[in-house]
């Protein structure tokens, strides 16, 4: 039963993996920023170098390691490359990347949430049952 849920776990990260790398594929155009030379053609190389990568995710763990970072890539690539003064192709890039990272973190098996600072909880202050004693009048 455990190796039964392990499988399906991988191929929903496989399957999760695919639908973001069609997103990538479409994105230009979905969003109308397929007018700068400088997207498409990182979305091209993108496609072409790390598509076939995503199906290898669960698998290799180096797969998964490159796939991370490529999706922090995507999620930088508007301010590296020039156009992320179109607000809709930054927003895709970055949400899209972020999620690529994800998924590609779980598939590495990369605990994420040990990255993620944990507030302490403060504790209220403890209760004395002697009224205190205002500050220099020790006698």
């Amino acid at each position: 039963m455990k190796q039964l849920q392990k499988t399906l776990e991988e191929r929903k990260l496989n399957a999760a993996a695919g639908a973001l790398i069609l997103w990538v594929a479409l994105g230009p155009w979905v969003w109308g920023y397929a007018s700068n030379p400088a997207a498409v053609a990182s979305h091209v190389f993108f496609i072409f170098a790390f598509g076939p990568l995503t199906l290898l995710i669960v698998v290799l763990r180096p797969a998964a390691y490159a796939v991370l970072a490529a999706g922090l890539w995507l999620a930088a690539s508007p301010w590296l490359l020039g156009y992320a003064t179109n607000h809709s192709a930054w927003l895709s890039e970055l949400v899209t990347g972020a999620l690529l990272s994800v998924v590609a973190a779980r598939a590495a098996e990369i605990n994420l949430a040990a990255f993620v600072p944990t507030r302490r909880r403060r504790h209220p202050p403890a209760t004395n049952s002697t009224a205190a004693e205002p500050a220099g009048s020790h006698s």
